[in-house]
């Protein structure tokens, strides 16, 4: 789901300031530069680790 999504069903809702949270989000986002092929590669271990599932102690 993107932000755009996001903001639309913000408004389908009658939420107004949803909407523009989630439009100011993508304006950030396009306005950043892109990742470096050295981020992409951390971030895909970070995601790859925060997938897998989180035991508790007992």
């Amino acid at each position: 789901m993107d932000a755009e999504q996001l903001a639309a069903e913000c408004e389908a809702r009658g939420d107004m300031a949803g909407a523009r949270y989630w439009r100011h989000v993508q304006a950030v986002v396009d306005e950043a530069p892109p990742l470096s092929p050295e981020q992409i590669a951390r971030l895909r271990v970070l995601v790859w680790s925060d997938a897998e599932p989180h035991t508790e102690a007992a």
